[in-house]
């Protein structure tokens, strides 16, 4: 009996990443946020782990490890997502606002507005660096930015910001930072005083200091 056979082979399946790209990013959104739960919880901090965090995901491991490969690039990525979150690309407003003084009351309400958006995991999260000194890298980084961006602003209001008050650019910006941080934020909101009024209040501060009337 002769057996023909066929040269016709099935093509492979095209892969459509499109499709599996939402999966992906679910599952990172997923993790973040389950890092999010143990971090701002009741818990000890030191207790926190990528097995951890892969129950709460409800994922293996791996997966865990595949998307941010270290705890510590798991803890900026929970850094990065808290900042999304809380708002933070309104900076961009900032830094295309001529106007210094509508800039810095902009640059202040925006990091109110983030301090307010998670307060306790952020304090926790700020906390870790004292239980684990190398988990504070990204609060401290995005400490650096802020600072950076409250000297680029400076920049555009001349040679002699804040007038009598303030003669060196630098004390200047080591006090904005100061009052622009979540320590500040943290310990002023407190009792009746609502995130808004807090806000009013170090917008008046910055903006006195900087010598805006």
């Amino acid at each position: 009996m002769l057996t023909v056979r066929s040269t016709h082979t099935m093509a492979p399946r095209a892969y459509d990443s499109s499709r599996r790209r939402p999966d992906v990013e679910a599952t990172r959104v997923r993790i973040l946020e389950a890092t999010r739960a143990i971090v701002g919880g009741k818990g000890d901090l030191t207790a926190f782990s990528m097995e951890a965090v892969a129950r709460k995901a409800g994922v293996v491991r791996m997966t865990v490890y595949y998307h941010f490969q270290s705890r510590q690039k798991l803890l900026d990525g929970l850094s990065d997502h808290l900042a999304q979150q809380g708002g933070t690309r309104r900076m961009r407003e900032v830094f295309l606002e001529p106007d210094v003084k509508k800039a810095l009351r902009a640059l202040t309400e925006t990091f109110v507005s983030f301090w307010a958006s998670d307060r306790l995991t952020l304090r926790r999260l700020r906390a870790m660096g004292v239980v684990a000194p190398a988990s504070d890298r990204a609060p401290r980084n995005r400490d650096t930015w802020r600072r950076e961006a409250i000297e680029n602003l400076l920049s555009k209001m001349g040679k002699s910001p804040g007038g009598a008050k303030l003669r060196e650019r630098e004390d200047l910006v080591d006090l904005l930072t100061t009052l622009t941080s979540f320590e500040t934020f943290d310990a002023l909101g407190t009792g009746s005083r609502t995130p808004d009024a807090v806000a009013a209040l170090l917008t008046r501060v910055a903006l006195d200091l900087a010598g805006f009337d």
